[in-house]
């Protein structure tokens, strides 16, 4: 049996990059489409200081959370494409986790103190604040998700 040290460590980045890219993924699904609209029906109607809070202080961590994993994603594929025949796949995984953290932290920075600043969540202001933030933390899932399958699929032939 032929030792291939370069191939067990590539296997070993993977086994590290791919969970941190899932992680980081479900808990961002997890938000939209659990946590997000539960703490809408639950807070939003009667203490909307308390969703606006809530909702901030969820995505500043899921932010932070993004930065950690996708952090340690981007290191596994630097490490990955340093040992590969064909770098292209792992600087195309890295160029997408930057972009995603680069829109999540616009989320952050822009769009969630702008959204908790609105004080009628039923307002063509909030709407329009709610739609700007749907589609950047829809971009941040997308991206993270096609990173996740890329680092999935990948072969170092």
């Amino acid at each position: 049996m032929r030792n291939d040290p370069s191939g067990r460590r590539d296997r070993v980045l993977a086994a590290v990059e791919i969970p941190a890219l899932g992680i980081w993924t479900g808990a961002l699904l997890g938000f939209a489409f659990v946590s997000a609209p539960a703490a809408f029906r639950l807070f939003a109607p009667v203490d909307i200081a308390r969703f606006a809070a809530l909702t901030a202080q969820t995505i500043s961590v899921l932010t932070v959370w993004g930065y950690v994993l996708g952090g340690l994603a981007i290191v596994c594929a630097i490490l990955r494409a340093a040992m590969a025949g064909d770098r292209t796949a792992d600087f195309v995984r890295i160029l997408l986790v930057v972009l995603a953290l680069g829109l999540a932290t616009y989320e952050l920075r822009a769009v969630v103190p702008a959204m908790v600043a609105t004080p009628d969540v039923r307002s063509a202001a909030y709407q329009a604040l709610h739609q700007r933030s749907s589609e950047v933390y829809g971009g941040v899932v997308l991206l993270a998700l096609v990173t996740l399958v890329l680092a999935a699929i990948r072969r170092d032939d």
